[in-house]
């Protein structure tokens, strides 16, 4: 058996550098090397299958759906507009607005994907407009996206509550979205004072009288979304199967045009995180979480701990999906790192670590979030290559410093914090 475990180890490291070289889709090869190595190592076919979360794939689908229909017909984006115009000519409001926004759409439902892809492009192309800085005010829109992703509703809150409960360990969805959100807002204050966004002026502002008003189909979403939102918080029913109910009362309504969402729906993103969750179900059962998990805390002591967790995480959310790869691989590593300690360390500490510094590390031009960001602005801006490769250069060492950040935090106890609020 522990040949296997270092067996299945090996293949993991293989399958996200076929990924990172490759530039394809891992979710898929790492079904098929799942089954693989779970057959070789005698796993029945219905062990190797359990790995395969379909909770999980029900409730993404459902959350990337519904909000795939506001945005194909125009609501979320018109939203973004009527906010940024409320602001006037106070336009050195506009990088928080970004992030402030960004934080709060992703934090309902859609998650840093959808929102983060929105926001930014939204930003980079209202910035060359309005003459102010399109790469600090984009990167505080997806700065404010990654910091918002982790809440109760959100596709990462989903993903951390079924990663918990497989781990039969309780998690509120409140610590961790705070700690993300936090986290997210401090680096996004160090940016606004670096880029000098204070100081920002706008040569012609966008103004609420030159926009639309909401047509009846976008205010029919936005009481559907503020419903759903209302009873998922305060009836606890699963967002997922709620989304699908949401979503066709705005099909049967013909508020949306359901084959754009349909479309709109990331499907590669789905099978990734549920495909890798396969192969690391197989790794767990071969003893590879436990072998990896020994190796750390041998490196580790109860106070080094969160720090440790939250380096490893943000190195490997540089070159794999924090959602797809890291947290699947993570969380049951944090299992076993509380159990070793005699839970003297808090699992709530560890994930809120693990989490908030994988997103920290997510501005990384390798990530699709920075990759949005230079190539929405290359298209805008008409920018030369030369400059690409600056804003490459620029957006990696962001994604250094702020994940230094994080493992400096987690190693002062800023994480520990948050288990007041479980």
């Amino acid at each position: 058996m522990p040949s296997f475990a270092i067996i299945s180890l090996f293949a993991l490291i293989v399958v996200v550098a076929i990924g990172f070289v490759r530039k394809v889709n891992i979710g898929f090869l790492a079904i098929g090397v799942a089954f693989v190595i779970g057959a070789m190592a005698g796993m029945s076919e219905k062990q190797i299958i359990a790995g395969f979360s379909s909770s999980m794939f029900v409730t993404l689908a459902g959350v990337t759906f519904l909000f795939g229909l506001a945005s194909v017909n125009g609501t979320l984006e018109l939203i973004s507009k009527k906010i940024v115009a409320l602001i006037g000519k106070r336009t050195y409001l506009i990088p928080v607005t970004m992030f402030m926004l960004a934080a709060f759409l992703s934090a309902i439902g859609p998650g840093h994907i959808a929102i983060g892809i929105l926001m930014t492009t939204f930003a980079i192309y209202l910035s060359v407009e309005m003459k102010i800085n399109p790469f600090a005010t984009a990167l505080m829109a997806k700065l404010g996206a990654n910091a918002g992703c982790a809440s109760p509703i959100s596709p990462t809150g989903v993903i951390s509550q079924n990663l918990a409960e497989a781990a039969m360990l309780p998690l509120s969805g409140t610590p961790l979205f705070l700690s993300t959100l936090f986290s997210g807002a401090l680096f996004a204050t160090i940016i606004f004072v670096a880029y000098k966004c204070y100081i920002v002026k706008a040569e012609n502002p966008l103004k609420l009288s030159d926009l639309p008003a909401f047509n009846g189909k976008q205010k029919l979403t936005m009481l559907v979304i503020s419903a759903l939102v209302v009873i998922c918080i305060a009836f606890k029913v699963n967002v997922g199967l709620s989304s699908f109910i949401a979503a066709s009362i705005l099909i049967v309504a013909r508020a949306v045009d359901e084959k754009k969402a349909i479309k709109g729906i990331p499907w590669g993103t789905l099978i990734l995180v549920v495909g890798v969750g396969m192969l690391v179900n197989v790794i767990d059962k071969l003893g590879g979480i436990t072998l990896v998990s020994n190796f750390l805390i041998g490196m580790m002591s109860e106070q080094t701990a969160v720090p440790i967790i939250a380096a490893t995480s943000g190195i490997l959310s540089w070159v794999s999906s924090t959602t797809g790869v890291v947290m699947p691989t993570m969380y049951p590593i944090s299992v076993e790192v509380v159990n070793s300690f005699g839970g003297n360390v808090s699992f709530i500490s560890l994930t809120s670590a693990l989490v908030a510094t994988s997103f920290a590390a997510a501005i990384s031009p390798l990530s699709t979030g920075g990759a949005i960001i230079i190539s929405a602005y290359s298209a805008a801006a008409d920018i030369s290559t030369a400059e690409q490769n600056r804003l490459f250069k620029v957006l990696f060492l962001l994604s250094v410093a702020n994940v230094s950040m994080n493992v400096i935090l987690a190693a002062l106890g800023f994480f520990n914090l948050f288990n007041f609020f479980a």
